[in-house]
């Protein structure tokens, strides 16, 4: 219990020492409290004379003090409004040429939500709780040292988010349920039915066809990297994969358990008869766990619902962003279905090999 809780600090310490500052060759950003701010009405924006003082006062070098103008559009989309007291972003390029105010200082209220989070998961789970935020944290790792660069070298996306669905899911699984039957159950049934649904979300992609630049970000991405070999379609595909992984993981391991737990209450059941009660936990579940997995892209999707409330049904369907988000809901929801009956086969053959 304490190794894994110093491993949890270590890991946290790790992810949260660049807090205060991010640079890069071409600009910094740094922290900055408003000290002041005189401002000025003009006909399409308002503009902000803000003294500031940097958190890190090292890195200028008379003074830590200095004085941004800060122009904020009547688009309150893009609109950052400075008030004194409170702490922003600031980018500043490699020559002090420049500065201006990037975004507001988001962080302390995050790292507060996660540390009330993992609070509550020790406190209610104790040594399972710690478990499984260390599998939280690998997890996450996975998919920012591995995937990540992975896709940006050029590797395919689809492949990666499969074997990256297979290490979390061991690694959750080994935490949680020990190297047991059942774990192995579970995770065989994920990576199953993850991979089946990255087949089938190929085969949609380029059937539809759907070029994965749907999203804003996807846009965005394209034109800082305009000459770049980045598969978007396979970035979409690998997408939709993570995002189902973890309500398959919760299927899988809910089948795999309890056919443990009703083959041990009855050891003189067939594979048959237990595979039969397996497929019936699977269908009590797979209604809620469904529902789980539209809702959540729905309930991501809601302002672009909201952007196309007038269209006609014909216009709507054929719209790329639309069929991308339906599509993802879709085949991931398959996934998890898929991830039944291959828990169930897995956890029926272990509990009772093949002679």
């Amino acid at each position: 219990m304490k190794k894994s809780l110093y491993l949890l600090v270590l890991i946290i310490l790790i992810t949260c020492s660049n807090a205060f500052a991010y640079d890069n060759d071409d600009y910094q950003v740094k922290v900055v409290t408003v000290l002041d701010v005189s401002e000025s009405k003009q006909d399409d924006y308002k503009e902000q004379v803000v003294k500031v003082k940097f958190v890190d006062a090292d890195i200028v070098e008379e003074d830590s003090e200095v004085f941004i103008t800060n122009n904020v559009p009547n688009n309150k989309a893009y609109a950052i409004n400075a008030e004194p007291g409170r702490k922003y972003l600031v980018t500043i390029d490699t020559d002090m040429d420049q500065i201006y105010i990037s975004d507001y200082f988001r962080e302390p209220t995050v790292i507060l939500l996660t540390a009330i989070f993992i609070i509550l998961i020790i406190i209610f789970g104790r040594s399972r709780g710690l478990k499984a935020i260390l599998s939280l944290f690998l997890t996450g790792a996975s998919i920012v040292y591995f995937l990540i660069p992975g896709i940006k070298d050029g590797q395919d996306p689809v492949l990666l988010a499969i074997l990256i669905s297979a290490f979390s899911t061991a690694t959750t699984m080994l935490l949680i349920a020990g190297f047991t039957r059942k774990s192995l159950a579970a995770t065989i049934g994920t990576t199953g039915g993850v991979a089946a649904a990255g087949l089938i979300a190929i085969t949609v992609i380029k059937s539809a066809p759907l070029s994965g630049l749907a999203s804003t970000e996807a846009h965005i991405l394209l034109g800082n990297m305009p000459n770049t070999d980045l598969d978007f379609q396979g970035i979409l595909a690998a997408g939709i994969l993570i995002s189902s992984l973890g309500a398959a993981m919760d299927v899988a391991i809910s089948i795999a358990s309890s056919t443990q737990e009703i083959f041990e209450a009855n050891h003189r059941q067939g594979r048959r008869e237990l595979f039969a009660h397996a497929m019936n936990i699977g269908r009590d579940i797979m209604g809620t766990m469904t529902n789980t997995l539209i809702l959540a892209y729905t309930g991501a999707s809601i302002p672009l619902f909201l952007l196309l409330y007038n269209e006609s049904g014909l216009r709507l369907l054929n719209m790329e962003i639309i069929a991308t988000e339906l599509s993802a809901a879709v085949v991931g929801s398959i996934g998890l279905l898929l991830a039944i009956p291959i828990t169930a086969t897995a956890a029926v053959l272990l509990l009772k090999p093949l002679k």
